[in-house]
């Protein structure tokens, strides 16, 4: 901090959150840090016992690469949600205060003019104890089978020619 060459041990201190190390004519502008010491060696020389389980390897197959799921949202979840709702005899301001969502979220969930985000969907699944996605597959091409990894404008345009005669 002064400036000056530090003979000896440098000590560490800390100013303003920041960690210096100094000489001991500047360490009283600061606070003391004692830094940990590194844990000693066993004298074995014996790597230490692992007591949980080595983490375990996972191989995909070609499978896991050809097909990919997918949660979707059902089309008339809307009606699932307000039947059910109806089904337990409890109010939409009932239902919001056990959910915490507001009732005007809530209200436009069931007529279907919004369309709930994950978390609401995953909380208004376990609420009402119903399933409002569904598991879609999709099966892909294996590599063979792939056409070029890129599309081109003329692969998405399609060019119409006039006719001479037309004209």
């Amino acid at each position: 901090m002064c400036g000056r060459e530090i003979y000896g041990k440098p000590i560490s201190i800390k100013i303003e959150g920041a960690e210096l190390s100094v000489c001991p004519a500047c360490a009283k502008h600061g606070k003391r840090v004692d830094k940990p010491k590194p844990k000693p060696v066993s004298s074995r020389g014996r790597a230490p016992v692992r007591t949980s389980p080595p983490p375990s390897r996972t191989f995909s197959s070609q499978k896991s690469r050809d097909t990919r799921t997918e949660n979707q949202l059902v089309p008339d979840y809307h009606e699932r949600i307000r039947l059910q709702r109806q089904k337990m005899k409890l109010s939409q301001k009932e239902v919001s205060i056990q959910t915490k969502i507001s009732v005007s979220e809530l209200q436009s969930i069931e007529t279907g003019k919004m369309r709930p985000s994950d978390n609401l969907i995953e909380r208004l699944e376990k609420f009402f104890k119903i399933k409002i996605t569904e598991e879609i597959v999709t099966v892909g091409k294996k590599d063979s089978q792939k056409g070029p990894a890129f599309q081109t404008l003329g692969d998405i345009v399609v060019i119409r020619k006039k006719n001479e005669d037309e004209e």
